[in-house]
């Protein structure tokens, strides 16, 4: 019992640091590229990691190293999609479509573990979906001017995200965390770094400070997030993540002047209402995983 309370804990902070951020990035001037971001934040928590790891004396290269490698590409897309959807729509909006991501989930584990796509999964997607129709009706995406191509990449942000998630799972059955959250990193870098030095652009002052921060708070949030999925069912693990949408409006409020709309409430209850449902599926498909 006391691991459990111990591990729902760790996804509580870790939806409180990722929400912080998403606070990080927003601030950062828009003309650093999206790449160059995440390449920074790498860099951070590569650095972090590999300093614990070799403090651990494990080896640094983990056991099965072919997921460990997709887990890193997965995690390098999700967070490409994520920081450019927070940069280009309200961060109440981006965090919401962020988290549909246990709904893919679902999906996921009916077509990769061969479970039955059943009536309580069919009603968990018609009800997120709908619920994001509502958040994102015309006169919202006016009112905010939110782009189609921003919604589109930020519901890629919330697709490859449960693919990461997945990964995440599997590997933690077997491999230190640390070796999982170092390849993350390791791959975003590896990926980035000819794209970084031929488009290079040198951040202001006021800039490295945001940087710093999203290196912190995402390697914060990263090890609190590993942690809390190590011992707790995937159903629990993604309804206490959706903090990250309170968190997240919290922020566009007080921070970004955002204004929350009464489409925006109720859309997101039916969002949570079906990522409850959806995820209340996955407590079979944690014996697969």
């Amino acid at each position: 019992m006391k691991v459990v309370v111990n591990n729902k804990f760790n996804l509580v902070f870790a939806s409180l640091f990722f929400s912080l951020m998403t606070v990080c990035v927003k601030k950062i001037d828009e003309a650093i590229p999206i790449y160059e971001l995440v390449f920074f934040r790498s860099i951070f928590s590569l650095i972090i990691t590999s300093l614990i790891i070799k403090k651990k004396k494990i080896n640094p290269w983990g056991k099965n190293k072919a997921l460990l490698i997709l887990r890193g590409l997965l995690g390098t897309t999700a967070l490409m999609c994520i920081f450019y959807s927070i940069r280009n729509m309200p961060l109440s909006i981006s965090t919401v479509i962020q988290y549909t991501y246990p709904i893919f989930i679902s999906i996921f584990a009916a077509l990769l573990f061969k479970e039955k796509i059943n009536f309580k999964l069919i009603s968990a997607l018609f009800i997120g979906w709908f619920g994001i129709l509502i958040i994102l009706n015309p006169y919202q995406s006016k009112l905010y001017e939110i782009d189609n191509f921003s919604i589109f990449i930020a519901f890629v942000g919330a697709l490859t995200t449960s693919l990461a998630y997945i990964a995440v799972k599997k590997l933690s059955s077997r491999e230190d965390i640390f070796i999982i959250i170092k390849y993350f990193p390791l791959i975003s870098v590896i990926t980035l770094l000819p794209i970084v030095c031929l488009n290079w652009i040198t951040p202001q002052v006021n800039d490295l400070i945001w940087i710093i921060g999203i290196g912190i708070f995402t390697q914060a949030g990263q090890t609190f997030l590993t942690l809390g999925l190590k011992n707790l069912p995937a159903s629990q693990a993604s309804s206490i993540n959706y903090l990250q949408v309170l968190f997240g409006s919290i922020w566009g409020i007080y921070i970004f002047g955002e204004n929350i709309t009464l489409n925006f409430v109720i859309g997101s209850l039916f969002v949570l209402l079906g990522t409850i449902i959806s995820t209340s599926k996955m407590q079979k498909t944690d014996l697969q995983l």
